[in-house]
């Protein structure tokens, strides 16, 4: 049996919502992770991260990634949001090349778009 119409178009709008990227906009501290390597990464905040938890349909890969399209000034790259359980936020790796090309460096504070993927 067919469902109803206001069932169909609640099932197509629920659909329609799952498909659609979800973009995030936010101004971060540019940190270096401590320890070998010197990585440096911005966090989303807990106000993000809160949502992007509450997200239903949200795709996550290997221990809780986030596949997303970064773009920091007029750069943008694939990657991927990890979760950092100290500050509960997620954290954006920022590339040398990535830095170097938008000319950032540690404690700057960038402007940063995410779309999850």
């Amino acid at each position: 049996m067919w469902p109803k119409d206001s069932e169909f178009s609640g099932f197509m709008q629920e659909l329609v919502n799952t498909r659609k990227m979800k973009t995030f906009s936010f101004k971060s501290k540019v940190v270096i992770y401590p320890g070998v390597g010197g990585w440096h990464f911005v966090g989303t905040g807990k106000t993000i991260a809160t949502e992007l938890r509450s997200m239903k349909h949200l795709k996550k890969i290997g221990f809780g990634f986030i596949p997303v399209k970064a773009t920091i000034g007029k750069t943008s790259w694939d990657t991927t949001l990890f979760p950092d359980s100290k500050t509960g936020s997620y954290l954006l790796a920022i590339k040398a090349a990535i830095r170097k090309k938008e000319d950032i460096a540690n404690n700057d504070v960038i402007n940063v778009e995410i779309v999850i993927k």
